[in-house]
């Protein structure tokens, strides 16, 4: 694990770990770069005069014993990171992935399997980039996961456990979606 951070740290290409191998995190689209500025500027918005902040990759997330670097994550409170690089968080409350072709089967999978592993990880956030369509899972008191699925640019999508809502269209600002078949 120590021999991964090193070399991580070093590199020009962030990676993750899992199952003591490393695996790259590959370049993102023009359409990625603004979904994550504007989620990260909505979302920073709307808990502006609270405790939570938002925090993006490439600062790493620990699930013990694996790392792996979210788009964006929301911590409330104060940050618990793991050493003094200060570079591993580990109490994150909301993870916000925002899906690639390449990547979508292992955020939805893998990825959600590791990140339940958190303690304090409470609703995971997937924003598409091929249309307007957020999906929330959250963890009810009884360890369940329930979905939430936010669709159209109309749409309003509700972050429960931070209290806060946001319109698609805000998330989608500026990023030119495909028309959708038998659309105008």
């Amino acid at each position: 694990m120590e021999e991964y951070l090193a070399i991580d740290r070093a590199a020009e290409i962030p990676s993750e770990y899992h199952d003591g191998e490393m695996f790259p995190i590959e370049a993102v689209s023009w359409e990625y770069s603004l979904i994550s500025v504007n989620i990260g500027r909505v979302l920073a918005e709307r808990l502006d005069k609270t405790p939570c902040r938002v925090a993006g990759g490439p600062l790493r997330v620990r699930a013990t014993p694996t790392r792996r670097v979210p788009d964006l994550m929301v911590v409330c409170g104060k940050p618990v990171l793991t050493d003094e690089h200060q570079d591993t968080l580990t109490n994150p409350k909301v993870i916000v992935e925002i899906l690639s072709p390449s990547t979508a089967d292992y955020d939805y999978g893998e990825k959600f399997i590791v990140y339940r592993r958190i303690e304090s990880f409470e609703e995971y956030v997937l924003v598409a980039q091929d249309q307007a369509r957020v999906e929330v899972f959250r963890k009810t008191p009884d360890k369940r996961w329930l979905i939430s699925t936010y669709e159209g640019l109309d749409a309003v999508a509700e972050v429960e456990s931070l209290r806060i809502s946001f319109q698609l269209a805000d998330v989608y600002a500026g990023v030119e979606l495909p028309v959708a078949a038998g659309g105008n």
